[in-house]
């Protein structure tokens, strides 16, 4: 907990909204778990690198703008190697750590990180408690950039973002199954948004989640319906287990593991 705090007071968030509905402290929380899982997390993280790497390396010439969502952390982002593709990259998320924050003191005028709610619904959640009107979630606001990105990255994220709006409107007695919709069509949203760079785009997701026992497979959430119809037009790119929250770090024997895959539309 001591951990956390100290990781806490270094988060930055896009506004009091983001810090109500829990994103300092998720980022927080995540840092720790990163300090701790280390050793278990880091072929995720080089995998997510590598990934995004040959991403950029398709592209058919350098320079430019770069604009990777989910950048919060950085701690899974290539950022040096990146800046041999392009001209400047932009960070952009709900909370910044410090960590993130001080690659933009590493390499001014060059790495930027931009504080952002890419679902557009976090401050309208906190103000009225219930699910936003259709047209707020299918149309997020765009952040204005200096520069249009020529390449767009959306990196481990687009099934967290359902994860607090969901806790908080559970909290007000929102039914599950409107939830559950709500859920979907935040992620089929975020998806619509990363189409409308209009720019070859690299999307890193979890698309499968599993919880395990000592004894076996106790259950699995599976991501690829609400993907299929992204996906089919895109190449993927690579797959790979990350153990999430890796044994020892949950009681009882728990344990969770994501099957994460990285796609280049």
């Amino acid at each position: 907990m001591l951990e956390e705090f100290w990781h806490y007071l270094g988060v930055r968030a896009a506004s009091r909204e983001a810090r109500i509905l829990g994103y300092a402290r998720e980022m927080a929380a995540l840092q720790a778990r990163h300090c701790r899982c280390r050793q278990a997390w880091d072929p995720h993280i080089q995998a997510t690198k590598q990934a995004l790497l040959s991403a950029a390396q398709g592209l058919d010439k350098q320079g430019g703008a770069a604009l990777i969502v989910g950048g919060g952390s950085a701690h899974d982002l290539p950022i040096a190697e990146l800046l041999q593709h392009f001209e400047q990259i932009v960070l952009l998320d709900i909370a910044f750590t410090y960590q993130s924050r001080h690659l933009a003191k590493l390499w001014p005028n060059r790495v930027f990180c931009r504080l952002h709610d890419v679902t557009g619904i976090v401050d309208w959640l906190v103000q009225h408690r219930q699910i936003p009107p259709q047209a707020l979630v299918l149309n997020p606001i765009v952040p204005k950039l200096v520069v249009k990105p020529r390449w767009v990255a959306s990196v481990n994220c687009l099934t967290q973002l359902p994860l607090l709006p969901l806790d908080w409107l559970a909290n007000a007695g929102v039914e599950t199954l409107k939830l559950e919709a709500f859920g979907r069509a935040l992620m089929l949203a975020h998806l619509h948004w990363l189409d409308s760079w209009q720019t070859p785009v690299c999307l890193i997701t979890e698309i499968e989640d599993q919880r395990h026992s000592r004894n076996g497979l106790l259950d699995r959430t599976d991501y690829r319906p609400v993907l299929e119809g992204y996906i089919q037009h895109a190449n993927q790119l690579a797959s790979w287990t990350w153990p999430v929250n890796p044994p020892g770090e949950l009681p009882d024997g728990v344990w969770d593991s994501r099957i994460v895959a990285a796609y280049l539309k």
